[in-house]
């Protein structure tokens, strides 16, 4: 007898189960998708929905369908990765919608399903991954601007302090990012879009497993980040910075890679096709860029 998957409305007691399972497995450079920060981010913009069981299955609602996330490598009471998907065909039918893919998957998808089954890579869905080791002493000709940027800041703002966030911050957090709105010039939709679902995280940090950190110049939030590791890879789910202050990205990205000083990858995660994001994620010098994928099963 197939036991029927069953799953529930995402809440915050899932998310110590859940960075228990995106654990299990230390995979090269792990993609943003399979972190509790990046999951709790946008669950409430895709109505986010977890499996009752042990394995890692989530599913997320875009555009009037229904994407389901799997990892191919969390083995579950003997199914594996495709055996989980036929699960879910019979359960659900077909078309069936897939997502968070990455290239492991897909030629696992191909074998099993030939034809049947398609994808598609967004453009500005790719994650931004990084050697840690030279973004924590930005040495050489590569990192020459990031280093006078990040010197330029500790001479003017050496007063800086880089603290864990406390719950009490919330309110003047949220100002911070009305300012930061204001300050930046091309908020696009995604733009606002990613702004909005940083707010909604805000209140929920002091119960997940992630470390987040406040930056203050003259007693004032001047930049914030949201960090989570993940096996060998660290992943930044928020960098936020006021421009006024100059070289606060490049003094943001050193800290962050000095945080945690025995990973391997970081992982700056998308661009969302913003020009000016990309150029920015590229002028640090990504070792690779990690394509997810959509996928369809008819």
């Amino acid at each position: 007898m197939i036991t029927k998957t069953k799953f529930k409305r995402i809440d915050l007691e899932d998310a110590t189960r859940i960075k228990e399972m995106l654990e299990n497995a230390v995979v090269e450079a792990e993609i943003c998708d399979n972190s509790v920060g990046n999951i709790y981010m946008w669950k409430d913009t895709l109505d986010t929905e977890i499996t009752d069981d042990e394995s890692f299955c989530i599913a997320e609602h875009y555009e009037g369908k229904t994407y389901f996330a799997l990892r191919r490598w969390d083995n579950n009471k003997g199914e594996d990765y495709i055996d989980r998907i036929n699960k879910l065909i019979d359960e659900f039918g077909t078309p069936l919608y897939l997502c968070s893919m990455t290239d492991t998957e897909i030629h696992a998808l191909k074998e099993a399903f030939g034809d049947r089954f398609s994808y598609d890579g967004e453009d500005g869905a790719a994650d931004y991954i990084y050697d840690a080791e030279t973004l924590r002493q930005y040495k050489g000709k590569k990192f020459h601007s990031q280093k006078n940027h990040m010197n330029a800041f500790l001479k003017q703002f050496a007063n800086y302090t880089f603290r864990p966030y406390k719950k009490e911050e919330e309110t003047e957090l949220l100002s911070f990012f009305d300012k930061y709105e204001n300050a930046v010039k091309d908020m696009t939709d995604s733009a606002k879009k990613e702004s909005l679902a940083c707010k909604r995280l805000i209140p929920m940090l002091p119960s997940l497993p992630v470390d987040s950190r406040v930056m203050r110049i003259d007693g004032n939030i001047a930049g914030f980040v949201v960090m989570e590791r993940i096996g060998n890879t660290l992943m930044i789910h928020i960098e936020k910075g006021l421009p006024e202050f100059r070289g606060i990205y490049p003094m943001l990205v050193h800290l962050e890679a000095n945080a945690y000083p025995d990973v391997e990858y970081i992982n700056r995660e998308e661009d969302d096709a913003n020009e000016g994001l990309r150029r920015s994620k590229e002028s640090y010098n990504p070792i690779m860029l990690k394509q997810k994928y959509l996928g369809i099963i008819e």
